[in-house]
């Protein structure tokens, strides 16, 4: 169940950043293009998780490694027994049904602007400064969150939660019906707060090839 999932967020963060992906032998790779790194291989069985990390330490090019886990512990003993340095033990995959999502008004001196390239974007404005942003690609029925982000003077102002509820709203007109998320440890309180559900631990890694 957790990679069928997986398959779903990758397809909704490759179109949100305008990317690429493939399979290589078996496991799933995005091409991120990036100094730091050039490719993300997703792990869609934790089950293999052992032979996927040897791959990516021995790639020529800096290279991460994501596994949605239930046994975190377990994961992150496989992946440095490997030789990968785990960077973010503790993320989460996470979901949510989109119908009754939260959709709260900015507070006094902000205004939402909406755009779509045809990935959903969402900025919210103060004096014509970004205080927070965000995408939303949609896939299908699904609807995938990427890029949430506050600026550091606009937090604890709940601007999170409005740039999350204008982004599904404008999904859900285009049919969405499922959110999928890869949260940092910093963004689970927004989203849980917002009705999203854990499915699994997230356990990120990289090689340590530098860029």
């Amino acid at each position: 169940m957790i990679g069928e999932l997986v398959e779903r967020w990758h397809r909704g963060w490759i179109a949100a950043d305008g990317l690429t992906s493939s399979w290589r032998d078996g496991y799933l790779v995005v091409h991120v293009n990036r100094s730091h790194r050039m490719f993300e291989w997703i792990a869609t069985d934790d089950a293999t998780v052992g032979d996927l990390a040897a791959i990516v330490v021995a790639a020529e090019e800096p290279s991460w490694l994501s596994v949605p886990t239930h046994a975190p512990e377990k994961v992150v003993a496989e992946i440095e027994a490997a030789g990968l340095t785990v960077a973010r033990p503790d993320e989460t995959f996470m979901r949510r049904n989109l119908a009754d999502h939260p959709a709260p008004q900015p507070p006094s001196g902000y205004a939402v602007e909406v755009s779509r390239d045809p990935v959903i974007r969402v900025q919210v404005l103060a004096d014509g400064e970004v205080a927070a942003s965000g995408l939303m690609a949609v896939v299908g029925e699904d609807a995938v969150a990427h890029r949430i982000e506050t600026a550091e003077d606009h937090r604890r102002r709940g601007l999170g939660s409005v740039v999350m509820g204008a982004l599904v709203r404008e999904a859900v007109r285009d049919g969405a019906t499922t959110g999928l998320l890869f949260s940092s440890t910093t963004g689970v309180h927004l989203y849980r707060s917002l009705g999203w559900e854990k499915i699994s631990d997230l356990v990120v890694a990289q090689n340590q090839v530098n860029g």
